[in-house]
């Protein structure tokens, strides 16, 4: 009856221990091989290295690349703030399967270099146009790239500015 009674007391005590236990809450983390993080105030990097496992998921308009962040938008531009910026470009399509279309919004012809870079920050394309001209469509043979996150550098030579865009390979 003894070892009875210290059994239902054993039970009694682990339930109750379990209903009165509080749960932990872990903020996300990343296991990696080395990696940091940067922040200036208004600009941060988060970054990791050795991932040994990625897959890209796309769905619809949403892609998720396992292991890397992904922003939304990103249109970096290194300006002299004297100096007004009066160019643009679009990137078109994204996510891109065959070619990739920029065009130039600009007033006057202008050089301009094209550097595309994957995920890690290889450049796999440097293209120089000369004498671009207002509204004019240069177009690049993504084929044979492989599926994935590339970044396009657009620079104008004269006005030493830089644009940034994240396309997606599928």
């Amino acid at each position: 009856m003894k070892q009875i009674m210290k059994k239902i007391i054993a039970i009694f005590l682990l339930v109750s221990g379990a209903m009165l236990a509080q749960g932990q809450i872990l903020s996300p983390t990343v296991v990696s091989t080395a990696g940091g993080y940067f922040d200036n105030g208004t600009v941060s990097l988060s970054f990791t290295v050795g991932e040994v496992a990625v897959t890209t998921l796309t769905g619809g308009d949403m892609i998720l690349t396992q292991g890397f962040q992904q922003p939304f938008e990103l249109d970096v531009t290194g300006v002299d703030d004297n100096k007004p910026v009066n160019w643009s470009v679009k990137t078109y399509p994204n996510p891109v399967q065959d070619n990739l279309n920029i065009r130039f919004t600009i007033r006057n012809p202008q050089d301009f270099t094209v550097v595309i870079m994957d995920i890690t920050g290889k450049k796999v394309l440097v293209k120089k146009y000369m004498q671009v001209q207002p509204g004019e469509v240069k177009e690049i043979d993504m084929q044979n790239y492989h599926a994935g996150i590339y970044m396009i550098s657009v620079i104008s030579r004269d006005q030493k500015v830089r644009r940034v865009y994240k396309i997606s390979k599928k």
